[in-house]
């Protein structure tokens, strides 16, 4: 378990469950609350701002065209991590195992076995 006394950001190449305990931590150090249906919903629109700044970010051009993503469209994608990592720590959920699972769930489907969980 991480102390809620928080470096300046994750380490480089911090796990999925780290970079969830630190944002857990980081609610609690700044009485930062959040339910799991209020950080889903969070999540969404985060979402809906990353996909805004890219769009723009492209210049609304078909996606073949490559572009460096701008500051904008990284600060957007690191408030979706913040906003998921937050619902997996309201939802009792540990991002690291889930994702896993949908490794191997994602493995088992596009090799032709069978994987036990759909999404």
């Amino acid at each position: 378990m991480i102390s809620d006394a928080l470096p300046a950001g994750p380490p480089a190449g911090a796990t999925l469950t780290e970079c969830q305990e630190l944002t857990g931590a980081f609610r609690r150090r700044v009485n930062m609350p959040v339910t799991a249906d209020v950080a889903l919903l969070d999540a969404s629109a985060e979402l809906g701002e990353l996909a805004g700044a890219y769009l723009k970010n492209c210049g609304y051009a078909p996606s073949a065209t490559s572009v460096p993503p701008s500051d904008q469209v990284r600060s957007e994608f690191g408030d979706v991590l913040f906003a998921l990592f937050g619902f997996a720590d309201a939802a009792g959920l540990d991002a690291g195992a889930e994702f896993a699972a949908t490794l191997d769930r994602y493995e088992a489907r596009f090799s032709g076995r069978t994987a036990e969980r759909h999404g």
